[in-house]
């Protein structure tokens, strides 16, 4: 049995999930980090807390992950100035 967990409930997961659908995913869960809910099912997807997920997912053979490579409009700008140059390293 095969499974798609999705980690953290974000701006594109909906996206995910209907992309995981269309290719014929039989089923998809949510991992919901900020969840107060240890499970929700909304429109067929289920939605678990970590703890929740982690007893959940183990009668699965294959775990399929799948993580948001989502940045908010700014950041990028807001993490290389994160980034130490060769000049600030001596």
């Amino acid at each position: 049995m095969i499974i798609d967990i999705i980690l953290g409930n974000n701006i594109d997961t909906k996206i995910w999930i209907q992309e995981l659908r269309e290719n014929g995913a039989d089923e998809v869960i949510v991992v919901d980090y900020d969840s107060t809910e240890e499970y929700e099912e909304i429109d067929g997807t289920s939605y678990m807390t970590p703890n929740y997920a982690k007893n959940y997912i183990g009668k699965y053979d294959t775990k399929n992950y799948y993580k948001s490579m989502y940045i908010f409009p700014g950041m990028l700008s807001t993490m290389s100035s994160l980034r130490r140059s060769n000049n600030d390293r001596n």
